[in-house]
């Protein structure tokens, strides 16, 4: 179990991580590369979900057409796996979905509907998602078109492309290539510049000072060059509202990734080697804090972070007896002043 915290409350044990750029961090880069796709589909029953990858397409329910599989193409150019969804034809269904993925295993969420009869769904799965990160410690990203989230949560798709094959997607269809790219990168990644393979032109196109002011609206956007290549302009989230506790380095999608990574290898490691297993006396937490450095330097080593030293942690006992409180400072490669965040262990 895992959540952010404000106070040393909390009763189940796990790690209770605080991502603040006053504050702490946290453990060994993890698999990425799962998108959930949530889409209407011709066939099969709403509430299905069907695991396709490049190569294994098996799991598509009989009579799916290419309309059904366009987007999830477009997700595996930058995805390894897809989870689709089945929305049936009844968007109701959205709720029953996102039930069922709190215990499902992904790094981005995407849902390519645009339109004001969607607006509702889109604020309910902003909603969820916000929950699923601050309150579960469940990592993930949502990418939405036309929705101004202001959250790190959210990636805001304003543009569509179109197809070498002349295929134009709308900026809700372009939400699938953003998502799988975005959980295909790894921790050390950037999307800015990222080439839009079999993208021959933005729909539509911006001039500079439009890009511009899209940037700083928290916009994911495109451009294209005059030998037709498709690029992402700036990997960015839909946050905007910059604050002490949450810098402009909480925009920047990579540095996002590196956080989630520490959140979720922290958790795992924590929960794998060391509740019920280790003391909490100076030993114990001796033992975890050389656990920590050892994984700071391995993130250091993926350049992930930089300027590390083993003085940037360390870890004392919580109000608790069993709970011990983490202090690491930390400086994603994406970002120019440490990000200090506190790990609340119990």
């Amino acid at each position: 179990m895992g959540g952010t915290w404000t106070s040393q409350n909390k009763i189940l044990p796990g790690a209770y991580i605080n991502f603040l750029t006053n504050a702490p961090l946290s453990i060994t880069p993890g698999d990425r590369g799962i998108v959930v796709l949530l889409q209407e589909m011709s066939v099969g029953n709403a509430g299905e979900i069907y695991r396709i990858t490049a190569t294994d397409q098996s799991e598509y329910p009989e009579g799916a057409t290419d309309d059904d599989k366009l987007l999830v193409n477009e997700a595996l150019k930058g995805a390894q796996t897809v989870l689709i969804y089945n929305l049936g034809q009844d968007h109701t269904s959205v709720t029953e979905a996102l039930e069922k993925l709190r215990t499902e295993k992904f790094n981005t969420l995407c849902y390519p509907y645009d339109g004001a009869e969607y607006e509702s769904r889109k604020q309910e799965i902003a909603t969820w998602v916000k929950a699923m990160r601050d309150d579960e410690g469940m990592k993930i990203q949502a990418v939405l078109a036309n929705y101004d989230g202001d959250y790190e949560g959210i990636i805001n798709v304003t543009q569509g492309v179109k197809l070498i094959d002349g295929t134009e997607l709308t900026p809700a269809q372009t939400t699938a290539w953003v998502a799988g790219v975005t959980a295909g990168a790894n921790i050390n990644q950037s999307n800015t510049g990222k080439k839009y393979v079999g993208a021959v032109d933005v729909i539509p196109r911006m001039t500079k000072s439009e890009m511009e002011e899209a940037i700083k609206a928290g916009r994911f956007i495109f451009k294209v060059d005059s030998a037709q290549n498709v690029t992402a302009v700036y990997d960015i989230n839909s946050l905007t509202s910059i604050t002490p506790e949450k810098g402009k380095a909480f925009t920047k999608n990579r540095v996002i990734r590196t956080l989630d990574g520490i959140n979720n290898d922290i958790v795992e490691i924590f929960e794998s080697n060391y509740v019920g297993k280790v003391n909490n006396n100076e030993d114990g937490r001796s033992l975890l804090r050389a656990t920590l450095i050892e994984y700071f330097n391995e993130l250091q080593r993926l350049n992930a972070i930089q300027n590390f030293t083993p003085e940037d942690i360390t870890v004392s006992p919580g109000n608790d007896p069993d709970a011990v409180v983490i202090d690491c400072y930390i400086q994603p490669v994406d970002s120019v002043e440490k990000i200090y965040i506190t790990i609340n262990l119990s």
